[in-house]
C-alpha cells in the first residue's frame, strides 16, 4: 500500500492502486531550488518516469544547509515510515560542495556513514546551480576557473556568477525564492544535454570535493527513462 503518513507539503506521484515497486527518497540541502527541480521533473516529464509509483522529497524544517542536517533529515524521515523497504527503496542526499574548508570536512564526515548505510550522494561543486547551467547552454564557452570559483558578481553580493548566467540565459530569469523555479529548464532535451555535458567534468566521489563537476545525472537516471 502507498505510504500512509505524509509530513511534507506535496506528494509527487500518481495513484495506480498497485504496490510501489520502489520509492526514491530525496533529502535536499536547499529548501527551494532542488526540491522544486525534482518536483518539476515529475510534473513535466511524467511519461519518462521509470516504473516508480512514488518519489518522496524530505521536508526541511529549517534552513540549515549542513550536510549532517541533510543526512539527519533523511534518517528521521525514513524512521517515521513504517513501510520503508530497505534494499528496494533508493535514498539520496543532494548536497553542494561550496568553497569553505569546513564544508569539505563535513561532507567527508558523512561519506563513510552513507556508504555503510547504502545512501547515495548527489554532490555538485561548487553548487547545484552548476548542474542547472549544464541544461541550458554550451558549457564549453565558460572558463572552468570562473565556474569553479563562482564569485560574487554584484556589488550587493546577492548574486554569484553561475546564478547570473542562468538569469541571463532563461527568458523568465532565474530565482531561488520559494515557488519561483523556472520550469523552462526542464525538458528531455535539456536533461540529456546536462547529462552529456556532465561528462566533461569530474563526476566521482571523493574527487568532487576538490574538482569542478557534479554527479546528479546518477540520481536522474534512477528517476527517468530518457531513451
Amino acid at each position: 500500500m502507498p505510504f500512509q503518513d505524509r509530513n511534507f507539503s506535496k506528494p509527487i506521484y500518481e495513484e495506480t492502486g498497485k504496490e510501489p515497486k520502489k520509492v526514491v527518497i530525496i533529502s535536499c540541502e536547499g529548501c527551494n531550488t532542488e526540491p522544486e527541480y525534482f518536483s518539476s521533473i515529475v510534473d513535466k516529464l511524467s511519461e519518462n518516469v521509470k516504473n516508480l509509483v512514488e518519489i518522496e522529497i524530505v521536508e526541511k524544517l529549517d534552513n540549515s544547509s549542513d550536510p549532517n542536517n541533510v543526512l539527519r533529515n533523511l534518517e528521521n524521515h525514513i524512521e517515521e515510515k513504517f513501510d520503508f523497504k530497505n534494499g528496494t527503496d533508493i535514498l539520496w542526499l543532494v548536497i553542494d560542495r561550496e568553497s569553505v574548508d569546513s564544508r569539505k570536512k563535513a561532507i567527508e564526515d558523512i561519506l563513510p556513514v552513507c556508504h555503510t548505510k547504502g545512501y547515495s550522494i548527489a554532490l555538485s561543486n561548487p553548487l547545484f546551480e552548476f548542474w542547472l547551467l549544464l541544461h541550458v547552454c554550451d558549457i564549453s564557452k565558460y572558463k572552468k576557473e570562473d565556474l569553479h570559483n563562482n564569485e560574487w558578481v554584484t556589488e550587493a553580493r546577492n548574486r554569484r556568477f553561475i546564478d547570473k548566467q542562468l538569469s541571463e540565459i532563461l527568458d523568465n530569469g532565474f530565482n531561488k525564492k520559494s515557488g519561483r523555479f523556472n520550469q523552462e529548464i526542464i525538458s528531455v532535451e535539456n536533461i540529456k544535454r546536462a547529462i552529456a555535458q556532465e561528462q566533461q567534468f569530474c563526476s566521482t566521489l571523493p574527487n568532487l570535493l576538490d574538482e569542478l563537476g557534479t554527479n546528479v545525472s546518477i540520481l536522474i537516471n534512477d528517476i527517468l527513462d530518457l531513451e
